[in-house]
């Protein structure tokens, strides 16, 4: 699996595997595509040749994630996952090396990162759950959203049940498939369906997700989207109070066009443009979403999600100070995030 958005080496042999002759160059070409794992494209995406100056034996590294990253623009319904395909030719002066491909790799590409102690080349959890942690917060009218990697090669379910009376009991199963569109899943839960119920369960993997209804009568809660660490749509709920306000650019200049009194502008204003921005608090939650938390504030694309659509923000608060029970007691989180559009529809 490669995560684009930190750097992807390729450790290539200067050494022929086929016949173990030093090679004078490596020519990496590079193949990135939508469709079946089985199905690259004729032509490679990028082609490069790179010589031995050094006449080395050794290995070389390349990162090949600034190539391919371009490759997915993230969006909260669309495909957001590529098959990559990498190989080698080995120019030597035995003649068996002529043109012959070597060390073909092909992975599945999500715009995903490695935190700074992963080390090289970060794989996702091995339970295929793209999410960081087990428990979640949510409101008994919104919504959270489950991603997970399905198998290449067998059938696999999700079970999604509500307690005590089971008003969501779901069973999703998936076949198997190496279409890179529908190796990632997401199944949308809708919270309102589990009615009088005060727990949702998710279990794929035998890993289990539990989702906390919690009623709120005085606010209004928000789910935010985001992309998560491991290029994945995550859900957080912000449960207390929203503060809203405008910020407002414009220009003006100064004309003669007749006296103030008779209704005219001395001082005309244009290139008038707002932004909105909200701050939204978090309500009490326990500090294992601190994590979530931080993978919020990382992340290069964010969402408001109404129950229909996604509606784009970026986030305003540029630093977060980590919350513990041990030393805050009560943990609330005040986040600022700006609408990422104008006010005034300039497009």
């Amino acid at each position: 699996m490669i995560k684009s958005l930190s750097p992807y080496y390729l450790n290539i042999p200067w050494i022929s595997p086929l016949t173990s002759t030093v090679s004078t160059s490596y020519t990496l070409r590079v193949y990135v595509w939508d469709g079946l794992k089985a199905s690259p494209p004729a032509t490679a995406s990028y082609t490069m040749t790179k010589p031995n100056l050094a006449t080395s034996s050794g290995t070389d590294k390349l990162d090949i994630s600034q190539l391919i990253n371009d490759y997915i623009d993230f969006e909260p319904n669309g495909n957001n996952q590529r098959w990559v395909k990498t190989t080698v030719t080995f120019n030597t002066v035995n003649e068996l090396d002529l043109d012959v491909v070597q060390l073909p790799l092909t992975n599945l590409m999500l715009q995903g990162y490695g935190g700074g102690l992963d080390g090289e080349n970060a794989q996702p959890p091995a339970n295929n759950v793209l999410i960081s942690g087990n428990d979640f917060k949510v409101f008994r009218n919104g919504y959270f959203n489950f991603p997970f990697i399905i198998s290449e090669t067998l059938t696999t379910s999700v079970t999604v049940k509500s307690y005590p009376s089971l008003n969501i009991n779901d069973t999703h199963t998936f076949i198997a498939t190496t279409y890179n569109a529908n190796l990632v899943k997401n199944i949308l839960v809708d919270l309102s369906l589990a009615l009088g119920d005060e727990v949702v369960e998710i279990i794929y993997n035998d890993v289990i997700t539990t989702l906390l209804i919690t009623d709120e009568c005085r606010y209004s809660p928000l789910d935010i989207a985001f992309q998560n660490k491991e290029g994945a749509l995550q859900f957080i709920t912000f449960f207390k109070a929203k503060t809203e306000s405008l910020n407002v650019t414009s220009e003006e200049f100064q004309t003669d066009r007749g006296q103030a009194i008779d209704g005219y502008h001395q001082m005309v204003t244009y290139n008038v443009q707002g932004n909105s921005k909200f701050k939204m608090n978090s309500g009490f939650v326990d500090e294992s979403i601190n994590e979530t938390m931080k993978q919020l504030f990382l992340s290069e694309r964010v969402w408001q999600f109404d129950g229909t659509n996604y509606i784009p923000l970026k986030i305003g608060s540029k630093s977060l100070e980590y919350k513990t029970r041990m030393k805050d007691r009560l943990i609330n989180y005040e986040v600022e995030f700006e609408y990422a559009f104008n006010e005034i529809n300039n497009q």
